[in-house]
């Protein structure tokens, strides 16, 4: 798949949401540097791009733009972690959700029951729960 969208002469940019991701846009940027006839990477994260500057009158441009093609496949088929693992925002995540769903079952046990001195610890777990989940999400939140 190409993921060139601009090709004047001297120049390429390239486009994918995949190299939004800062560590894998640092290992194609050394990648591409390596490349013959390349001579300057401008990479945006932001963007989920880079900009080639080459010299056109050393390299063929649809040369050059097939193997960066190659190199950039290559590239984003090698997985960011091992197949199973988890981030630690997701591991944190998943145990404020574990958190928030025990404290409130057992809150409003203990609320039924008529223990308020639990209630209200069961219920500040819930909150604390809640803020850990929420500052995981906070900018989703925010958009």
């Amino acid at each position: 798949m190409s993921r060139v969208v601009s090709s004047l002469p001297g120049r390429i940019r390239i486009r994918d949401k995949a190299l939004r991701n800062r560590a894998r846009l640092s290992r194609i940027e050394t990648e591409l540097k390596r490349v013959d006839g390349v001579v300057v990477v401008e990479p945006n994260a932001a963007a989920g791009s880079i900009v080639l500057h080459y010299s056109p009158d050393r390299t063929d441009p649809i040369r050059l733009e097939n193997d960066i093609d190659a190199l950039i496949d290559a590239a984003l088929a090698v997985p960011q972690r091992p197949a199973g693992t988890r981030s630690l925002r997701m591991q944190v995540n998943r145990c404020a959700k574990i958190g928030m769903m025990g404290s409130l079952a057992t809150s409003l046990a203990l609320a039924a029951a008529g223990n308020k001195r639990w209630h209200a610890v069961t219920g500040g777990m819930f909150v604390a729960c809640l803020g850990v989940h929420l500052g995981v999400h906070r900018r989703h939140l925010l958009r």
